[in-house]
């Protein structure tokens, strides 16, 4: 899963760190009181550097729409549901696992809640919905606390994003590069168009949301026999409706990638089928964020 944060950081900037201090050769000269006391300021002063992190926020993400609502799962206090993603800015550093995203607009996200009269409401996700990292700048996962929904009255929940949606990295204490207003509007708006155009039309892109659909469907101890598989394959595409028809390009696509998945010898549990979906959506991206690079319009 790390093989693709590990290729795409090769042509990204990396985080510039203090590995190490040179000093003078002043400092070991004179033994005197008052240098023994200015020392002791000097180490002070890199005490104080050193237990205050220096770092540049991460890059800014497309988040790509599936097409229709996600079923938020829940395990243990936490509901859980994860979208495809890839980096609008080459020049910042990729995410860690767990960094915290915030929408860049509110109405690119929206929840929708079911109570148990079979009637949904739509909410907007700011004081109800998380967002963070997962995989590198591949894949992020939106979290809801399962006290919050049953606060609402949810007995389940969805989360639909809609077209050209976009997440800004939320600023830490450290940030000596935070993301800027500028920014975030060039970044959000027109390299967000371009990607549309580049990345999120294409077959392989929406091949690899299935993908992704796919995977964080599956349950780990879920049985692993052919009709599990054959339900998993058509509860999610039942589930686009028809927004995809059968036979299109980016269906099979993702057909050609879960039979590969469901083949190899070395996965004999849906947790194994589960990491290679991830890893050859995560695939998919590196390659469709290479092509969005290459076409990126300059700052």
């Amino acid at each position: 899963m790390f093989v693709i944060v590990a290729t795409a950081q090769s042509s990204v900037k990396r985080p510039q760190h203090l590995h190490h201090l040179i000093y003078g050769p002043e400092l070991h000269q004179n033994t005197g009181m008052k240098h023994r006391s200015g020392l002791l300021g000097t180490f002070a002063v890199l005490g104080a550097l050193a237990a205050t992190p220096a770092f540049a926020a991460p890059q800014i993400l497309a988040v790509m729409s599936p097409q229709t609502p996600q079923q938020l799962r829940c395990a243990g206090e936490v509901c859980t549901t994860d979208f495809s993603s890839y980096c609008l800015q080459r020049e910042r550093d990729i995410p860690a696992t767990g960094h915290d995203y915030t929408p860049a607009a509110p109405e690119q996200f929206t929840l929708i809640l079911t109570d148990a009269n079979g009637i949904e409401r739509r909410l907007p996700t700011s004081d109800t919905v998380s967002f963070q990292s997962v995989r590198g700048y591949a894949m992020v996962r939106a979290l809801v606390r399962a006290q919050t929904l049953a606060s609402l009255g949810a007995i389940s929940a969805r989360l639909d994003v809609a077209k050209g949606a976009a997440l800004v990295p939320v600023p830490e204490p450290g940030d000596n590069s935070p993301v800027s207003e500028a920014e975030m509007a060039f970044a959000t708006k027109s390299l967000r168009e371009h990607g549309e155009e580049i990345v999120d039309a294409k077959p392989a892109a929406q091949a690899a949301t299935i993908v992704n659909r796919l995977a964080t469907t599956i349950v780990p101890s879920m049985k692993v026999d052919q009709p599990s598989l054959d339900r998993l394959w058509r509860d999610v595409i039942d589930d686009l409706g028809p927004v995809r028809p059968a036979g299109s390009d980016a269906i099979e696509r993702a057909r050609r990638i879960y039979d590969w998945c469901q083949g190899r010898t070395s996965y004999h549990s849906m947790g194994g089928i589960k990491s290679c979906l991830e890893f050859k959506h995560d695939d998919e991206i590196m390659r469709l964020n290479s092509d969005y690079w290459n076409g990126q319009p300059s700052y």
